[in-house]
């Protein structure tokens, strides 16, 4: 089943570019969940340039659906994470330095490191994934791991150049959906994705989260945050 996840990032991103109380990404989050978003995404990053570790302490509390945390690989992030104890960690590898877009994390770079902190959230009761470039070894390496999920990089269907380029990609993603679930992992998908390829994406069989971000918040300045929700689930 097809759920929408909405990723605030770009919310607490403009709240600290101004040094303000608002936008408030936690206000969002209540706004987005009546707008029937069902997961709630956020990138806490090393340099806290999107939601700092008290906005995490307010998401645990506040949100109600599905709480997943992107964070990149160290140990000290990682640990503050476990105190909070949101539903899923999602691991990501450092986008640029002015940049809130998380990038995907070679596994097989990163094995032991990866193996160990799996093990600890495990322990911990929450539930693993991680943001991965659309290949098969890379789905391979993470079940190996023991990933409850991973999350497919889709930023190839917005930078296909051609229909058929596009269909070829979407087809790849189905594969590659298919293939993770048939590992015994969930699958979550994001990059770039927008309301003109929400429905493509809604394709993919085995595909649960559609983290959408920048795309909601663009729209929402002009009719809310709730109403952008419900526009994009409409065409899910």
């Amino acid at each position: 089943m097809h759920r929408l996840a909405v990723d605030i990032d770009p919310i607490a991103y403009v709240r600290n570019m101004f040094n303000e109380r608002y936008p408030d990404p936690i206000q969002s989050v209540v706004l987005a969940e009546l707008g029937g978003a069902e997961s709630i995404v956020a990138y806490f990053q090393d340099n806290q340039q999107t939601v700092k570790e008290t906005d995490l302490v307010l998401l645990k509390h506040i949100v109600k659906t599905y709480l997943n945390i992107r964070c990149n690989l160290t140990a000290e992030t990682v640990h503050k994470l476990i105190r909070i104890k949101p539903n899923m960690v999602t691991f990501v590898a450092p986008g640029q330095v002015k940049s809130i877009d998380p990038e995907p994390l070679d596994v097989d770079l990163y094995s032991k490191q990866l193996g160990d902190y799996v093990l600890e959230l495990h322990t911990n009761d929450i539930l693993t994934s991680i943001l991965i470039e659309p290949e098969i070894a890379q789905i391979k390496l993470a079940e190996k791991l023991e990933f409850d999920y991973i999350e497919l990089d889709a930023r190839g269907l917005t930078q296909a150049e051609d229909m058929d380029s596009e269909l070829a990609f979407l087809d790849e993603l189905n594969g590659l959906a298919a293939a993770a679930n048939k590992l015994g992992m969930g699958v979550n998908i994001s990059g770039g994705i927008g309301y003109d390829t929400i429905r493509d994406i809604t394709k993919i069989e085995y595909v649960e989260d559609i983290v959408v971000g920048k795309p909601l918040f663009s729209k929402s300045l002009a009719i809310g945050l709730e109403q952008a929700v419900r526009d994009f689930i409409a065409l899910m």
